[in-house]
């Protein structure tokens, strides 16, 4: 999902360095966005477009007011569904790795529900001494 900005790289938003009231999403593809300004324009949410040259490429710049900012994330959102890579690309790592889970959960209420058994077994012995 677009061209990471700020300190750690971990969002595609920010404030603008020089308008405080102003918010700056960023996407490094021309198809995110051109699907964010679709998005922006669907919600008739104001918007500057820009580019500007980074060290991965061009990147893709809006201008957005703060005041639209909630309603501008959602757009966001709906790119970053549209573009995102499964953290897992190999099917079949993926798939087993479910199997995996489901087994050790499956595992682990099997061995819960004997211990529970063998604990009200116990009790009920305790009582009857």
């Amino acid at each position: 999902m677009g061209a990471r900005i700020g300190t750690l790289g971990l969002v595609n938003y920010r404030k603008h360095p020089e308008q405080e009231r102003f918010r700056v999403f960023a996407f490094g593809s021309e198809e995110e966005a051109d699907m964010f300004q679709t998005e922006l324009e669907k919600r008739n949410i104001w918007f500057e477009r820009g580019t500007e040259e980074a060290k991965q490429g061009q990147v893709y710049l809006f201008g957005v007011d703060k005041s639209d900012f909630k309603q501008a994330m959602q757009a966001n959102y709906a790119v970053a569904a549209k573009h995102r890579d499964p953290m897992i690309k190999n099917k079949f790592l993926r798939y087993a790795l479910v199997i995996l889970t489901a087994s050790l959960v499956t595992l682990g209420l099997i061995g819960y529900v004997k211990n529970m058994n063998k604990l009200k077994e116990e009790t009920e012995k305790i009582q009857q001494d």
